[in-house]
């Protein structure tokens, strides 16, 4: 009796794809009921010693998966193993464990605190990459620095009702600034090349459209405007927050109506 072939057939780019978005969720997901955990251990003091125990281990954890990731890294880059359509490869190992060591040494070093800014941190971090996957490269952008701008605004307003660091809301609506400055300085070199670069050995094609071009000029220059209103005008910083998030939720809109 002839054998049959049991040959693999080899996934897809679209499956591979859809595959790392549900796997980043996933492990997003499970950093947030971590996090959980740990801030119900902290917050009692008959289970505080075992909530710092749990953040020693998981901080040794994180440093030993940086050190598989480094390993699996090094063996990618020597052609002794292939990282094409690997969940688990170097980098992705590596930036999950970078990840975890950076959230255990704020939480040890701060304590609970950190913990609530986390909750936020990982569900953003996963949205932003689906849309890094799923839609235009030029709504990736606007969302990062609709998101930058919802955030420093958010550090103005805590600045302006603490009191405790007044200085702060201004260097937050410079930092926003900077982020505009790079972006657009970024945005005319990639403009300069028709949006085709190479960025390491890799040849990336944005592809962006004319009007683009436009929401890519407009977005960080808008942005940059409301952190600075809400830094000189204390009393419409909530409004600014309100029209910067307003302004992702429509572009959201209309990017999604586009992918139909």
């Amino acid at each position: 009796m002839a054998k049959s072939n049991t040959s693999k057939k080899p996934i897809s780019q679209e499956e591979y794809t859809t595959n790392k978005v549900l796997t980043v969720f996933t492990v997003c997901l499970m950093g947030v009921l971590l996090l959980m955990i740990l801030q119900r251990l902290l917050d009692y003091a008959n289970t505080w010693a075992v909530g710092m125990a749990v953040q020693k281990g998981l901080l040794v954890l994180g440093a030993i998966g940086v050190l598989w990731g480094l390993y699996l890294l090094v063996w990618e880059r020597t052609g002794k193993r292939s990282a094409a359509r690997r969940i688990i490869c170097g980098r992705n190992v590596l930036i999950v464990s970078v990840v975890m060591v950076l959230a255990m040494s704020v939480i040890g070093y701060y304590g609970v605190q950190p913990i609530k800014a986390l909750y936020v941190i990982l569900p953003v971090l996963a949205v932003y990459y689906l849309v890094f996957h799923s839609y235009a490269p030029e709504f990736f952008c606007i969302a990062l620095y609709s998101g930058a701008a919802v955030g420093l605004i958010w550090v103005v307003r805590r600045a302006q009702v603490s009191d405790s660091h007044p200085n702060l809301a201004f260097i937050a609506a410079g930092v926003m600034a900077a982020i505009a400055v790079i972006g657009l300085i970024i945005l005319a070199a990639v403009h300069g090349k028709k949006g085709r670069f190479t960025l390491g050995g890799r040849k990336v094609d944005l592809s962006f459209s004319r009007n683009a071009y436009g929401m890519l000029v407009l977005t960080p220059v808008l942005m940059t405007v409301l952190a600075v209103l809400a830094a000189v005008v204390p009393s419409i910083s909530l409004i600014c927050m309100g029209v910067a998030a307003g302004y992702l939720f429509i572009t959201a809109v209309y990017y999604t109506v586009k992918l139909m």
